[in-house]
């Protein structure tokens, strides 16, 4: 069922109308949203393929001096590390690109992480790529998590289990 579901939706996503249009609304409403202003810490994915976009808000962030990590995946555990600009990245795991600093985040506390996904369901639950990092990673960490997604991708029903962890809002267009 996940698994067809993630083709279906990738699909979807993939063949976004309008896509600029659409990243600048999300865009918009994550750097106004309240848990992100007061956030001592912004935990964000580097988007790749058809992803919502984030290297604008990455630039943002930066320029508006937050303190910010990206992801990293580490024999199979996903760390985030400290980054002052998009210079401080590299293609790793899959293409994607990861912080090549050594400074990994440590404290959590006050961290808004922003999280990617193939669709999210309207209670939180999320589709990613199947390997599960970002639910093992708030399975340790209790940080507030923000999905990011196009409407187009935003469904009724996600099948879940006891691994999977909901995000605590869902910005999209």
């Amino acid at each position: 069922m996940k698994r067809s579901l993630r083709k279906k939706y990738i699909l979807i996503r993939d063949n976004i109308d309008e896509r600029n249009v659409k990243n600048e609304i999300i865009f918009n409403k994550v750097i106004n949203n309240e848990m992100i202003r007061k956030a001592k810490l912004i935990l964000i994915y580097v988007s790749f393929n058809r992803e919502v976009d984030t290297i604008n808000l990455i630039n943002y962030f930066l320029n508006h001096n937050y303190l910010l990590a990206v992801p990293k995946i580490e024999n199979n555990i996903m760390n985030f590390y400290y980054i002052n600009s998009l210079d401080d990245l590299n293609k790793g795991y899959y293409n994607i690109l990861e912080p090549t600093t050594n400074k990994m985040v440590k404290d959590f506390n006050d961290a808004v992480c922003i999280t990617p996904g193939v669709c999210f369901s309207r209670d939180g639950y999320r589709i990613g790529y199947g390997k599960g990092f970002y639910d093992k990673f708030f399975s340790v960490h209790n940080v507030y998590a923000i999905g990011l997604c196009y409407q187009d991708c935003l469904i009724n029903n996600i099948p879940y289990d006891i691994y999977d962890k909901r995000v605590n809002d869902i910005i999209t267009d």
